[in-house]
């Protein structure tokens, strides 16, 4: 079973892709994080973004995608949420588009199924990702990224879908 967890964080996706086989490892040349483009705007910038994060999910080709949800919930700026909202809401339309089930997971349970933190969930031990060094970006939110793919594949209903 492979799983992409997503974070989003400082207007990207942060990807931390696992797959499970004998064990629990990090998949082998999974993209690390996308980024909007710069110099597009507005629908150029909308539609670019959509077809990268479409031919990730394609690429990887997950059997299911976790977003890692905000844990702020005011005092935002209407740019810094809205920016999140599209890209979230991206993702899902990549993944409904592939036919990839996708959800949207509080740090709270997601932290109740790893046992870290739901505040630090980039805490969670390297090998138990099948990790020897933390991966690039990690603590850009990559961290969290994998802690949702982590999650996923201890969660009980995840084994049998």
């Amino acid at each position: 079973m492979k799983v992409l967890g997503i974070a989003v964080s400082s207007g990207a996706l942060q990807y931390g892709a696992l797959q499970r086989e004998t064990g629990i490892s990090l998949i082998p040349e999974a993209p690390e994080r996308l980024g909007q483009a710069d110099g597009l705007t507005g629908s150029e910038r909308t539609a670019d973004t959509y077809r990268r994060i479409l031919q990730d999910i394609r690429v990887l080709a997950p059997d299911l995608v976790i977003l890692v949800a905000t844990r702020r919930h005011g005092n935002w700026p209407y740019r810094q949420a809205a920016e999140r909202a599209a890209l979230v809401t991206l993702v899902q339309l990549a993944c409904h588009q592939d036919g990839v089930r996708c959800e949207e997971w509080k740090t709270e349970k997601i932290s109740k199924l790893i046992s870290v933190p739901a505040t630090s969930l980039s805490d969670v031990a390297l090998e138990h990702i099948g990790a020897t060094t933390r991966p690039k970006y990690w603590n850009q939110g990559r961290g969290d990224a994998f802690a949702a793919a982590l999650a996923a594949l201890h969660e009980p209903a995840t084994d049998s879908q």
